[in-house]
């Protein structure tokens, strides 16, 4: 399930990977994908590759970006914010995110990945 254009589609779409998220997003903004992709977005669309969404077809679309603490990441339970959720929403529907650690040298996965398991 991909819909994401209420609060509870969001949480549903997170809980189906078995992740708990915040309640309220830590942040939303407004993203337009850009119509030629450098390396940083091509290393970033080939996440999306692997999960089956691919960021090419909406070259030059405005998405909504939608950034959740996870709570129950493993071996982050008590680290409040390291872990975030982040989705780019398209017309209620989500096109792209990820799994990040924000701390330095930290990761970046896709929603999917073996940690979460």
């Amino acid at each position: 399930n991909m819909r994401a254009a209420t609060h509870q589609e969001r949480i549903a779409f997170f809980s189906q990977f078995g992740y708990e998220i915040s309640e309220d997003p830590l942040e939303v903004k407004e993203v337009v994908i850009p119509t030629e992709f450098d390396e940083t977005y091509e290393e970033y669309n080939s996440i999306q590759k692997s999960q089956g969404l691919d960021l090419s077809k909406y070259k030059g679309k405005r998405v909504k970006m939608w950034s959740y603490a996870i709570r129950n990441y493993p071996g982050y339970e008590t680290a409040d914010g390291t872990i975030r959720g982040n989705i780019l929403v398209y017309d209620g529907v989500v096109v792209g995110g990820d799994v990040s650690n924000i701390e330095l040298g930290g990761f970046m996965v896709g929603f999917a990945n073996e940690n979460s398991q």
